[in-house]
């Protein structure tokens, strides 16, 4: 895979990051006999050196930060209703935000399409729209996000019966922002990993449509 200029230790960036660690540097070494000359020689000297550093670490947070972000999930759980009365809770996508929590609104238009509003890490919101990619009643539903989204997504549920009164739901979804502002990457870094938060959506699922509330 080719090197962006700007990341390249070659490019005029690159070189001024040298140029600057290597002052730093310099600044570390230079000995004094005043010993407040010296602490200040060496603040200096430490202060330039992190100037330096300052892209290198940016782009590792970053990319931590994305890869973070960016998941592919697969769960299941097995839950007391019928088949019918939980695909028709799931086939409306405006009752997710009821159970996946870090959903804020979807509107869905009934036709195949959807709206949707989530929360990122950092508690931003973020919107895209979405298109049904395969639908078979008491079954399959499927869809992604439309092409210039912001985030890239895919998804599918298959739902079993194991019995008159017992469904089983398997989750599958692919979830990629366009971008990772440096925001984003740390929140992502210090947040609940998607897998975990998943799990507990599943579990909140479970409850919620077992309830009476949901009967």
């Amino acid at each position: 895979m080719a090197t962006r200029p700007n990341d390249s230790p070659f490019s005029e960036r690159g070189f001024a990051d040298l140029a600057i660690a290597a002052l730093g540097g310099l600044l570390l070494a230079v000995g004094v006999p005043d010993r407040r000359a010296q602490a200040l020689l060496r603040t200096a000297g430490l202060a330039l050196i992190g100037v330096a550093a300052r892209p290198v670490v940016e782009r590792a947070i970053r990319g931590a930060g994305e890869r973070r972000r960016t998941v592919k999930i697969r769960e299941s759980i097995e839950l007391e209703r019928g088949v019918a009365d939980v695909f028709t809770f799931f086939k409306d996508f405006e009752n997710f935000p009821r159970v996946f929590g870090g959903l804020k609104s979807v509107v869905d238009f009934q036709d195949g399409r959807s709206h949707w509003e989530a929360y990122t890490p950092s508690g931003r919101v973020i919107a895209w729209d979405t298109e049904i990619t395969k639908y078979v009643p008491n079954s399959v539903i499927a869809w992604e996000s439309v092409a210039g989204s912001p985030v890239e997504t895919r998804n599918v549920l298959r739902f079993t019966a194991l019995g008159a009164d017992r469904t089983r739901i398997d989750v599958e979804t692919a979830y990629r922002p366009s971008e990772t502002p440096m925001q984003e990457a740390v929140h992502a870094l210090i947040s609940k990993s998607r897998q975990a938060r998943m799990r507990a959506d599943m579990d909140h699922t479970k409850s919620y449509l077992e309830s009476n509330a949901a009967r």
